[in-house]
């Protein structure tokens, strides 16, 4: 049942056989977008098919995915609840909740498609570089079919990110600088010693697993698209994997139509949004460079790798790029914790951040869906929940100063 059969380039449109290519565009440099035979697969992935298959994880989709079979891993990956919330606007909001995957992050999607593949081309080790999520995913998944991996982080990774990299057996190499650099470095030296590289951005192998978030928030809906999907964005590659997933779903006829995507990023890490802008202010469709701050450290990053088909995913949709600030994250993590019972990390509530700045700006319109992707959970980051939700009292342990607390 695999009908991947080339890849597209995204920047320059030549379109590649799949064994002509490992990574980027063999003419350009640019990365890829894997693309299948969709009449063959329309003769199998029938609503009926998905109705029938108890497969209740990301490999249901495996018509629509690149590997030659079903990887040995155990875990489960993917099938995450969606979540029908209520809301005082009179709008239909869903929330998915990515942090119920075995790593807590929607990477794991990605880890399991790269590794899958890796394991197919008999590699004897895998790297990546991640501020955090992408690397603890890649090693919890590596740890589950005893493949070494090597994670490349910036030191200002948060340190439970970092916890759960070590728990995992992974070796960990902690660059003093940012994510880019990291990411530079892992690159370099995964290319001189033949490394299976895990990297979002320049792996077309990753995007693959992110586009099956969007598979299931159809057939969750019972195949009805949503009319937005929001989505945090660092280096471009869940959004430009989402918009995957939706435009291979109408090629085979599962949907009618696309959503429109919502680009969500930090004012401090604002790449893509001033990339649309100049672009729709008609300026050539160039990706920008800038000094990344925010402390939502999953989409950090001073210039997205994946950036090019970011951009194309939201104009392409016909959706925004929005920017919220520190702050606006920051108090979306108790505020969705609170209000509908999911904990998640900044970068992962900054979708809800930036639905609060479309209903302020009547973007979203009454009666419209919306559905806001979690990406991970939020013990990823305790330090900044501590920074939103403050720290407790401390009493003595006597029934007074339980009265004196309480004013009665």
């Amino acid at each position: 049942m695999n009908f991947f059969c080339g890849a597209r380039c995204y920047q320059c449109g030549k379109e590649w056989d799949k064994s002509e290519f490992s990574y980027l565009c063999p003419s350009c440099m640019g990365n890829l977008e894997l693309i299948y035979e969709y009449p063959k697969i329309k003769q199998i992935a029938t609503r009926e098919f998905f109705h029938n298959n108890k497969d209740y994880s990301l490999w249901r989709y495996a018509p629509f995915l690149p590997l030659e079979k079903k990887p040995a891993i155990p875990l489960q990956i993917g099938w995450t609840p969606l979540y029908s919330v209520p809301h005082k606007k009179n709008i239909r909001l869903y929330i998915k909740d990515e942090g119920r995957n075995p790593s807590a992050s929607l990477k794991d999607r990605a880890s399991s498609i790269a590794l899958g593949h890796a394991l197919e081309k008999n590699v004897p080790l895998v790297t990546g570089a991640s501020t955090g999520n992408a690397g603890s995913s890649m090693a919890c998944l590596s740890a589950s079919v005893g493949m070494p991996a090597y994670i490349f982080v910036p030191c200002q990774a948060p340190q439970a990110k970092i916890a759960q990299l070590m728990i995992f057996g992974a070796n960990v190499l902690m660059v003093k600088g940012n994510y880019d650099q990291a990411f530079d470095l892992c690159l370099k030296i995964s290319q001189e010693l033949g490394w299976y590289n895990r990297n979002t951005g320049y792996n077309p192998y990753t995007r693959e697993g992110k586009k099956t978030c969007a598979m299931e928030i159809c057939e969750q809906l019972q195949w009805q698209v949503p009319d937005w999907v929001a989505v945090s964005v660092g280096d471009g590659n869940i959004i430009s994997g989402l918009a995957k997933g939706f435009s291979d779903l109408q090629k085979v006829g599962l949907i009618d139509r696309l959503p429109k995507m919502v680009a969500v990023q930090s004012t401090l890490s604002n790449s893509i949004a001033r990339s649309i802008k100049h672009f729709q202010e008609g300026k050539p469709l160039a990706i920008e460079t800038v000094q990344a701050t925010t402390i939502a450290d999953s989409i950090s990053v001073d210039f997205p790798r994946d950036g090019i088909a970011a951009v194309k995913a939201v104009l392409e949709s016909g959706g925004i790029a929005l920017e919220v600030s520190d702050e606006e994250i920051l108090s979306a993590i108790p505020k969705t914790a609170r209000q509908w019972g999911i904990f998640g990390e900044p970068a992962g509530v900054a979708s809800l951040a930036g639905l609060q700045k479309m209903l302020d700006h009547n973007i979203i319109k009454e009666n419209e869906s919306i559905v806001c992707v979690i990406t991970g959970n939020g013990l990823k980051d305790v330090s900044s929940a501590i920074k939103a939700a403050g720290t407790p009292p401390i009493i003595e342990a006597n029934i007074t100063a339980v009265k004196q607390f309480l004013h009665i």
